[in-house]
């Protein structure tokens, strides 16, 4: 095995909790609870089959199910010293095979099939020693790009949140992101780093969610901000429905001042913290604490960065692109892709991040979010690049053009699919069910005798952002 020694580490937060308390609760699913020294069992178990099936440093391919032993395969596979590819449950099998061909898996893990860790064709495997994990995120290539994250940058991370987000082994924290989504890697190990017990329901987010908080005795929160809309909708956050929770955290999209001011009716003995951060500055490296008074419109401020880390405006601006630094970022994608240059060499070989987040620095340091420099979009917390969804449409389409925008309507980000001919709408959109992962397929298709141009003679995106919008 080859297991880092950092102090932060993840493994090692992890044993250290076992170390100190062993028969507190680790993990209760639904009801059901393993304690810590039961998880290191199981996790040394996978951690051992790891060691005596694959090459060292290989990746191997995880179904993330919400199921004990999938969990400890998380452990077991970064104990064995390799990394993990999550593979989101209900995404399509293209989808699933896009990421296991460009990371070059050894194995998959799904703990559905009766052997669990299986071997596959990969001959000679990428070597992945030092990685934690590699995600995926919607590219705007036509497929998937993977983020390889190594397990110091886990580490930079979880030094600061295991410091300063005051959470302890007294506290039930939720798990409610899916394993393929890398804000699940704070849920995991800053709740296994702290003793806290990790709190899973295998109920869909949203109207259940309230009564979970209650059953499971929740103290600590982490969510996507769309949530807090989701069970407002649901009339799933009443007042006071929440008093036990007394820490927020929220990630993956633009918290605004009357989602606090729900959330705060709903939870009012918590803490709000906004976090914010890229898959490839590893999880989250701004945060801001939002204290009253709320604002009643608008936008939460992202915050500064933690210390150690850096965030400036490219080009030294007040106002512009987001560029981050520090020991959080990775290195690139995986393979060759245009993306790369989303990275920024220096000469001393350090790496910053282009976010493509136009941000403003106030004069306190403070940054806020002003939106996209480009396209990309963010439904239910996940990237989207709705480019991606016109590479999946187009071999269906012989002649025709699809050009996918998208629009906010009651809170929601929704994407609408615009077709230059007839088309097949109902069947189309069976196939990219096929191809996309859901929150990637549009809510709708639409057929236009020609697709509107600007001036320059290219299509026309405002156009038909307003045709989706009130059309």
């Amino acid at each position: 095995m080859n297991v880092l020694h950092s102090s932060t580490d993840p493994v090692a937060v992890f044993d250290r909790a076992v170390a100190t308390w062993p028969e507190r609760p680790a993990l209760d699913i639904d009801g059901t609870v393993f304690t810590y020294a039961q998880l290191a069992v199981l996790a040394d178990e996978v951690a051992q089959r790891c060691d005596a099936m694959l090459p060292d440093g290989s990746r191997v391919a995880l179904v993330a199910q919400r199921d004990v032993a999938t969990y400890a395969a998380v452990l077991g596979i970064l104990r064995s010293g390799r990394s993990y590819v999550p593979l989101h449950a209900d995404h399509p099998a293209e989808r699933w095979q896009q990421a296991m061909d460009q990371a070059q898996v050894a194995a998959v893990f799904d703990a559905s099939s009766t052997t669990a860790l299986q071997r596959t064709a990969v001959t000679a495997p990428a070597q992945a020693v030092g990685e934690a994990y590699v995600m995926f995120t919607s590219g705007s290539t036509g497929g998937p790009k993977g983020v390889p994250v190594l397990r110091r940058h886990v580490a930079a991370y979880l030094a600061h949140a295991l410091a300063h987000f005051g959470i302890t082994e007294q506290d039930r924290c939720t798990q409610l992101f899916s394993l393929a989504f890398d804000l699940s890697v704070h849920d995991l190990f800053v709740t296994w780093g702290s003793g806290a017990c990790l709190c899973v329901s295998r109920e869909p987010a949203g109207l259940r969610t309230a009564a979970h908080v209650q059953r499971a005795g929740i103290t600590t929160w982490f969510s996507v901000p769309s949530l807090i809309d989701l069970m407002a909708r649901m009339r799933a956050l009443p007042a006071n429905g929440l008093l036990t929770i007394r820490a927020s955290f929220f990630c993956g999209e633009a918290l605004r001042w009357d989602q606090v001011q729900r959330w705060a009716s709903a939870a009012p003995n918590s803490r709000i913290t906004n976090l914010y951060g890229p898959t490839e500055a590893t999880i989250a490296l701004l945060e801001h604490p939002v204290v009253p008074p709320y604002a009643t419109a608008g936008i939460v401020p992202i915050g500064r960065p933690f210390p150690g880390s850096n965030a400036l405006v490219r080009g030294g601006a007040a106002e512009g692109e987001l560029c981050l630094g520090g020991p959080q970022v990775t290195e690139g994608y995986l393979g060759t892709t245009s993306a790369q240059a989303n990275f920024l060499r220096d000469a001393d070989g350090s790496v910053t991040y282009a976010t493509g987040d136009r941000v403003r620095c106030d004069a306190s340091g403070v940054y806020h979010f002003l939106g996209r420099m480009d396209d990309q979009v963010k439904v239910q917390g996940h990237r989207v690049e709705p480019v991606e969804v016109d590479h999946a449409l187009q071999p269906l389409l012989k002649e025709r053009t699809s050009v996918t925008v998208a629009v906010e309507r009651d809170g929601v980000m929704r994407l609408v699919t615009f077709i230059d001919g007839p088309a097949d709408e109902v069947a189309l959109l069976h196939a990219l069910r096929q191809r996309l992962p859901s929150y990637m397929v549009p809510e709708a298709i639409r057929v236009l005798d020609a697709l509107p141009l600007n001036p320059n003679g290219k299509v026309d995106k405002r156009a038909l952002n307003e045709l989706a919008q009130h059309g």
